[in-house]
């Protein structure tokens, strides 16, 4: 069967990524005034990767001899002859394209079978059913593993769900759970994506060469999923790859694509601590050279653990901070670390030679224009060597937006970027929020201590590589 896995975007100025924000999306528009819209459009022109449900579901699709094609559009572009020769497309969802996905649909489903993929579609079903698509329940990937057969599908309607897994569940390796299921699945088709739309990521405009995602877990037990969107496909409970699996994924692809740079995406990079220590031994073992960025919480980042990382290739940590005021995190339900234990950690990952990017959220419910100035003031003490600053969003599918849906400012997805506020919020209003942005940007990337520290890491970088 021939399959056309199609990736719709909006069109505009700043980044939009369907895969970041746990497949949600979002749409990197830092807020108003120079520096904000200096790093939009530099994000814009370094960062880019396709939503990894789509490209896992097109590595299970190819394996089973089936002929896949990926095209990514923006709705002008959105045609019937899009689909000529397909009997079947797949759609990527998300919120922040999720209008123009819908548009998409109608415009197409007279001429081919529409199903569509990832999170938010799992999520929030409706809208696309009532476009006239199916929708794949969960993550789409295992859905086909599962399935071997397309046939159904083009004729499918509502929402699709696995079916019962017959395979072995749980297999060992040594004292470890490993996900039988996610570790046997095939390599997802970046050779694909590639021929069109080959990911790309530069660390503060520096281009990195070749670089692709990949995932070692899936799945996150914290509690600040009563905002956050990954536990809604992944779940709570951790589920792990084998080491051994990942790294001979990455050998592939450095074989095949000369990529030696990755990205882990999993919702937060060493949950299990024994787990990424065996990954450091695989990667040693393996006598590759790799490059790799992981996103995790600073309370898995001992010692011990961030020098055997570094030894593997680690050279960026990506963590969420949020806010320094322990009293909004609490009642936004975030679990975090003391103060002095994020100086702490993440000076000690300055120490080794790892990169530290830090996110911080403006809006929470209890946030007031005071307390986010404190925030970047905390932000600026912290002196990291990139920082994000965004928007609290209650997410269609979370406890957050039950309880702020009757105060929802916008009835439109698209509007739920992560960088404007969407509900009536009680002290701070959506004016206010852009001009925290531009302020948070414009403070923190013309700070002379960050300006001297990150131009002492080039001298250094500069004087390594020659």
């Amino acid at each position: 069967m021939k399959v056309l896995l199609l990736d719709m975007y909006r069109s505009g100025r700043a980044r939009v990524s369907k895969d970041t924000n746990g497949g949600y999306g979002t749409v990197n528009d830092y807020g108003d005034g120079f520096i904000a819209h200096m790093l939009t459009r530099l994000k814009a022109r370094s960062v880019e990767w396709p939503p990894l449900s789509g490209v896992h579901a097109a590595g299970v699709l190819r394996s089973l001899g089936h002929v896949v094609a990926y095209r990514k559009a923006v709705l002008g572009e959105v045609i019937p002859s899009v689909v000529d020769g397909a009997d079947l497309c797949l759609l990527t969802s998300s919120v922040v394209c999720h209008e123009t996905e819908i548009e998409s649909i109608r415009r197409l489903r007279a001429n081919v079978p529409i199903g569509v993929i990832g999170p938010f579609a799992a999520a929030v079903p409706q809208p696309y059913l009532d476009a006239g698509a199916f929708v794949i329940s969960g993550e789409p990937e295992i859905y086909l593993s599962r399935a071997r057969s397309l046939e159904p599908l083009r004729s499918a309607n509502g929402v699709v769900v696995p079916s019962p897994y017959q395979g072995e569940g749980i297999r060992r390796d040594g004292d470890l759970p490993i996900d039988a299921e996610l570790d046997d699945l095939p390599v997802p088709a970046w050779d694909l994506v590639c021929e069109t739309a080959a990911p790309r990521y530069g660390l503060i405009g520096r281009d990195r060469g070749a670089f692709l995602p990949l995932i070692a877990t899936r799945g996150c037990p914290y509690s600040c999923s009563h905002y956050c969107v990954y536990p809604l496909q992944q779940g709570t409970q951790p589920r792990l790859r084998s080491a051994r699996r990942i790294v001979e994924e990455m050998c592939h692809w450095q074989d095949t694509l000369g990529v030696s740079f990755f990205m882990f995406r999993d919702p937060v990079f060493s949950l299990v601590r024994k787990h990424t220590l065996r990954l450091c031994d695989e990667i040693m073992s393996s006598g590759r050279r790799f490059q790799f960025v992981v996103e995790t919480h600073l309370n898995n980042m001992d010692e011990e653990l961030s020098r055997r990382l570094k030894q593997a290739g680690l050279v960026m940590v990506k963590t969420g901070i949020e806010c320094p005021d322990e009293d909004i995190l609490r009642s936004a339900k975030r679990f975090s670390v003391a103060r002095r234990t994020q100086l702490e950690r993440i000076r000690l990952l300055e120490s080794l030679g790892i990169k530290v990017t830090c996110f911080y959220m403006f809006g929470f419910p209890s946030d007031t224009v005071a307390s986010c100035r404190r925030t970047i003031d905390y932000a600026q003490d912290l002196n990291t060597y990139g920082a994000q600053f965004s928007v609290f969003t209650p997410y269609p599918g979370t406890p957050a937006y039950l309880e702020h849906q009757a105060s929802l400012a916008t009835r439109i997805y698209e509007d739920f970027t992560q960088w404007h506020l969407v509900f009536e919020h009680e002290h701070i209003d959506a004016g206010q929020i852009r001009v925290l942005l531009g302020e948070a940007y414009r403070r923190y990337y013309t700070n002379p201590p960050w300006i001297a520290k990150v131009l002492k890491e080039q001298i250094v970088s500069t004087a390594k590589a020659s």
